[in-house]
């Protein structure tokens, strides 16, 4: 019976400590530090190892977002046995410090779930305010919209912008070969007077100075109404 006993003891004892253990080699955190425009999309390849003493089945790879991408090399990993996540981050028109998540779900049963963290800091030489695009609200058939934006030199050189251009219809109140200073920024105005009901999208395209903008490209996004119906004041 004392046998018994110490046996069925020694089999739970070895059922607990016999089990697959997922591990991200280098931390929970990964973080590209300092980047700029030319580096989106981040890239990163980060190894998943099994450092338990079962078979760990990872069941899927969850981005916190769709700008981040996470697809691994193998989903099944014996003891000792290791995966590559490639991990691919679009910042977009993103500035300053940036966090995503990608979650990891697999037979871990101490971490059925574990977190990935992806950051960086995102540092533009020039900033949108309050992002880089215009966006129309309230456009009528007929009537002129107005859309505005900011537009700041972040960088430690001049930066000229020439070669501009629009969508025809689209006005921009900024003039060829404008240069902004080192820490001076300028509103730029967008005016269309829209002909007809429906989704409207255009865009400015321009040329910089600065070698990280060579091209620079302003989407312009509205939905346009029918035109107001004049009011009458009955005398």
């Amino acid at each position: 019976m004392f046998a018994r006993a110490v046996v069925s003891v020694l089999a739970v004892t070895f059922t607990l400590w016999a089990q697959p253990k997922l591990e991200i080699v280098g931390g929970d955190t990964y973080d590209w530090g300092k980047v700029g425009p030319k580096d989106d999309p981040l890239k990163a390849k980060i190894t998943l190892k099994n450092v338990g003493t079962e078979v760990l089945k990872i069941e899927r790879v969850q981005p916190g977002c769709g700008c981040t991408t996470a697809p691994l090399d193998k989903t099944e990993l014996k003891p000792g046995e290791s995966a590559i996540m490639d991990v691919s981050l679009r910042i977009g028109g993103a500035t300053g410090p940036v966090t995503k998540s990608v979650a990891i779900y697999s037979n871990d049963p101490s971490a059925p779930t574990k977190m990935l963290w992806l950051k960086a800091e995102v540092v533009r030489p020039l900033a949108f305010t309050p992002a880089q695009y215009f966006v129309f609200v309230d456009m009528r058939v007929g009537q002129e919209a107005k859309a505005t934006l900011t537009v700041k030199n972040m960088s430690q050189q001049e930066v000229r912008f020439y070669d501009i251009e629009t969508t025809p219809g689209l006005a921009l109140n900024l003039k060829n070969n404008t240069v902004l200073k080192p820490g001076q920024q300028i509103e730029l105005v967008a005016r269309v007077i829209p002909q007809q009901k429906g989704y409207y999208s255009a865009m400015v395209r321009m040329k910089t100075s600065h070698p990280e903008y060579p091209t620079l490209e302003i989407p312009v996004y509205g939905n346009v109404l029918e035109a107001s119906s004049p009011v009458f004041i009955p005398r």
